[in-house]
């Protein structure tokens, strides 16, 4: 596996420990760049990327990642365009799941996505999931901590790194703290007053980094 190339302020990230089937989650408030950050790390830990998109349509996530990573190889489990009325084939980079409440079906149609990556000849790949909180708006915190074990361990099985989104405001700070446990590291954003971003990367057990803008 090669290490991590992409330009990413990662003077407090460990990226090659990260690429190596670590897992982390992303924390802090609405706009404070939980989602540009998950894009940047999925780019940089690996060459291909899957993405739990719970809210954001498979053309939408696409677009978006495309200026961190290649599109061509990034697969998204789709929640949110058959609650929105679209009924798209499901291809070689995309499945989709009839909703985020139901997460037995997101899991099994995350599943069949890496089965059909490593049938490509992929060995390794970045996982993301975008949101937690988004998750948490249709299942209880012990749902959505239940699901996240199973695909942490599934992908940590492989070696493969995940990184996933919650927001602060919207969960809680109870529900984030339940679901902070099953994650190797956790990165806190925070808007600064200058009207910029940063961020601080943490592992479980150590004290946290000091703040790096991005």
């Amino acid at each position: 596996m090669e290490e991590p190339t992409v330009d990413v302020p990662d003077s407090a990230i460990p990226l090659g420990e990260l690429a190596a089937g670590r897992s982390v989650l992303v924390r802090g408030p609405a706009m404070s760049g939980k989602y540009d950050l998950l894009l940047r790390l999925l780019g940089s830990l690996a060459d291909c990327s899957i993405l739990v998109s719970t809210s954001r349509q498979e053309r939408g996530a696409r677009e978006d990642f495309a200026e961190y990573g290649d599109p061509d190889c990034f697969g998204i489990v789709d929640c949110a365009s058959r609650v929105q009325g679209r009924d798209d084939d499901e291809g070689d980079l995309v499945r989709y799941a009839s909703s985020p409440n139901n997460l037995t079906e997101v899991g099994v149609k995350f599943t069949d996505l890496v089965d059909s990556f490593q049938d490509d000849g992929v060995d390794h790949a970045a996982v993301g999931v975008h949101s937690l909180s988004e998750l948490l708006m249709y299942d209880g915190t012990e749902q959505v901590y239940q699901f996240i074990r199973v695909l942490l361990a599934e992908s940590q099985g492989m070696d493969w790194p995940t990184v996933a989104v919650i927001d602060d405001d919207a969960a809680g700070e109870q529900a984030v703290t339940t679901l902070t446990q099953p994650f190797d590291a956790v990165i806190t954003t925070r808007r600064d007053d200058d009207g910029g971003r940063s961020f601080r990367y943490q592992d479980s057990g150590s004290e946290p980094s000091e703040w790096v803008a991005f």
